[in-house]
């Protein structure tokens, strides 16, 4: 038997070489075939970007902010005893919040009260012996120094218990409070957020060739996306002097936000511009956008045979087109059939 082990030994090593063979075969074909698919090219078709006289309106979406909040500020220091309002109870404008501990303060105020007093009457029984010549008038300039010195005193100590009432400073929802019975504060400290949702600010961006037609006091017509069957009138109460990164300016719109079915802060609205004459705008297929409205991204012809994917801001939309405020330039060519297939380093054909 111990004659046939080197021929098994044999035959084992011949079996091992050849799956190796065989394995180093395989891999380099799937190589070739990755190197054949890199080269093969992704037939697409392209348009160009082009400019284009537009209607005189302008619609852009953006996002519904309060007119007002404001933070409370704590503006003394302490333990708290009471708290009267919780997060999301609706609050007037010097509504009592909070009671911070006033023990020591009031005990101090007592005796300024009782300092004050007691220079009083030194004043009057020292002005009648000023009146009888017994004492020199000069003494009562020292005297009433001192009078002015507790006046002062005592507005100081009522000034300070009258911070350690914590009350609202406007009207509106406690949208946040850090108070409860028995914690510390410190003075500067914010312990609470007042929203005021009566009127509603839409934040909105608009390009270099719009913002020179948008004016302050302008009516806009707005409609949230949560009812688009109700048109709200807002007013444009600010325009920003200067771009941004993506070279667009901010615009402001107030709103009346309707009692019976109130908007929320952080909603999508849409807002229509309208301008007396018509304006230029880059415009597109609207085929050419992937992804949401949103969040469109077309992908930009480089040379002949690349692609560039790229986000782009959305404007007014034309039927089977629509503009492009921002992210492209005239010329420029954006695939428009065979996006499913494309990635950054894909290698492009174009095809008529």
């Amino acid at each position: 038997m111990r004659r046939f082990y080197p021929w098994i030994l044999l035959a084992a090593a011949l079996v091992l070489i050849g799956w190796k063979l065989w394995e180093n075969q395989q891999r380099r074909r799937k190589a070739a075939e990755l190197s054949q698919a890199e080269r093969a090219s992704v037939p697409v078709r392209v348009a160009a970007v082009q400019e284009e006289w537009l209607s005189p309106q302008l619609e852009v979406s953006g996002i519904l902010m309060a007119a007002r909040e404001m933070p409370i500020i704590s503006e003394t220091m302490g333990r708290v005893v009471a708290v009267y309002k919780r997060r999301g109870d609706y609050v007037k404008e010097r509504d009592l919040i909070a009671q911070v501990d006033s023990e020591l303060l009031a005990a101090k105020r007592v005796v300024a009260e009782a300092n004050l007093r007691k220079l009083l009457q030194d004043s009057v029984s020292l002005q009648a012996l000023i009146d009888s010549q017994a004492v020199a008038s000069g003494k009562m300039s020292d005297l009433l120094l001192g009078l002015a010195a507790a006046r002062a005193e005592k507005r100081v100590l009522e000034k300070q218990i009258e911070n350690t009432s914590i009350r609202a400073p406007m009207s509106g929802t406690l949208t946040f409070c850090a108070l409860e019975p028995g914690g510390v504060i410190g003075q500067g400290i914010p312990v609470g957020h007042i929203t005021n949702l009566d009127r509603l600010l839409l934040m909105v961006k608009v390009s270099e060739r719009e913002v020179l037609s948008v004016r302050k006091g302008q009516a806009v017509e707005v409609r949230a996306d949560v009812r688009p069957d109700q048109p709200l009138e807002g007013r444009v109460t600010n325009v920003a002097p200067r771009a941004d990164s993506a070279f667009t300016y901010l615009v402001e719109i107030e709103v009346p936000n309707p009692p019976q079915a109130p908007l929320l802060a952080g909603m999508h609205a849409k807002a229509r511009f309208l301008f007396k004459e018509q304006r230029q705008g880059l415009v597109i297929p609207r085929v050419a956008i992937t992804g949401s409205l949103q969040d469109a991204k077309v992908y930009v012809l480089i040379g002949d045979t690349a692609v560039q994917e790229r986000r782009v801001q959305l404007g007014q939309s034309l039927n089977e087109r629509i503009e492009v405020r921002s992210g492209l330039k005239k010329g420029e060519r954006v695939v428009v059939a065979g996006q499913s297939y494309l990635f950054e380093k894909v290698r492009v054909r174009v095809v008529e």
